[in-house]
């Protein structure tokens, strides 16, 4: 997707300006998983969302950043807790930097992107709805970060694994997409464009927990969602048909075994069922930018969004 690509060229220079590495040691972790790379897609969607309705989006690049870091802090929190030790095919924060300035890291993340947004060349009372928004965003990111922790002393049921994504995931994504309509004080668009990005944000999600077991080479520790006892939508299908899995919540497992473990789930429908119920919210998703009419912003959004469930890594 060559137009994607410019956008994610355009965010890594906002990100170089907005978030230069400074001298102290702190900015030198707290930046190390943006500099690794990853996707862009949230500010991205942002981006692509200020194109489908006419605005310029150099306006709000501040909010688009924050955006990202807002993400980021959330990554290097997250692989803290689970503690894992790869992503973006480079150490986690926690494990190249110790877990004292890993968490200080990304405090600082969280504080700087408040203080983008201030930033935004809009209207004052619209940048305060948005700082509205996104914080009230950060505080759904930890409800859903703390029911995925409480997942770990109990089996959770699809119900509970699709709220949790909702919050652990779909709002920050739905915040890329409406921000945009806050802050140019387009209300006319904003549910729509928050329920594209919850749809959107579980479907990805579920397609990043399928990945989790079926490609090695996506960045970070192979599997480890289940030998760490993660209940995701894939293990509590096979679950629901009695598949007993060797590797789950053993902490640690070879290759081997945990190859063993994902071919007895992928023979028992569960993987396939995962990959439908993606495919279904990304539609779910996709249904929501029909406010957005028929231009080239839409149209990349919609490619986009079928990335979402289709990518390898």
């Amino acid at each position: 997707m060559i137009e994607v690509q410019k956008r994610a060229k355009i965010v890594d220079e906002a990100i170089a300006e907005l978030l230069p590495e400074k001298e102290l040691g702190l900015y030198k972790a707290a930046r190390h998983l943006i500099k690794a790379g990853g996707k862009r897609i949230r500010p991205i969607i942002a981006m692509l969302v200020c194109d489908a309705i006419g605005e310029d989006y150099r306006k709000i690049m501040p909010a688009i950043v924050a955006i990202e870091a807002i993400h980021n802090f959330t990554l290097i929190h997250d692989d803290i807790m689970d503690r894992d030790e790869m992503r973006r095919n480079v150490k986690t924060v926690h494990a190249a930097f110790g877990e004292p300035t890993a968490i200080l890291a990304g405090d600082t993340l969280f504080a700087e992107a408040f203080s983008l947004l201030a930033k935004c060349d809009v209207s004052a009372l619209n940048v305060k709805k948005a700082v509205e928004l996104v914080a009230d965003v950060c505080v759904k990111i930890c409800e859903g970060q703390f029911m995925d922790i409480s997942f770990e002393h109990r089996m959770a049921t699809e119900e509970e694994y699709l709220e949790m994504v909702r919050l652990k995931t779909g709002v920050l994504i739905a915040a890329s997409a409406s921000l945009p309509a806050v802050l140019f004080g387009r209300s006319d668009l904003f549910q729509y464009l928050w329920d594209y990005g919850i749809n959107a944000g579980i479907g990805f999600q579920i397609h990043d927990d399928v990945l989790d077991l079926t490609s090695e080479e996506i960045g970070k520790d192979w599997g480890s969602d289940i030998v760490k006892g993660k209940k995701t939508l894939v293990v509590i299908k096979a679950f629901e048909k009695g598949v007993e899995l060797e590797t789950f919540g053993k902490q640690k497992a070879s290759i081997e075994e945990i190859r063993k473990d994902v071919e007895k789930i992928r023979e028992c429908g569960a993987i396939e069922y995962a990959v439908k119920k993606a495919r279904e919210f990304v539609e779910k998703a996709k249904k929501n930018l029909r406010v957005l009419g028929e231009n080239e912003g839409k149209k990349i959004l919609e490619s986009l969004t079928d990335f979402l469930i289709e990518r390898k890594k």
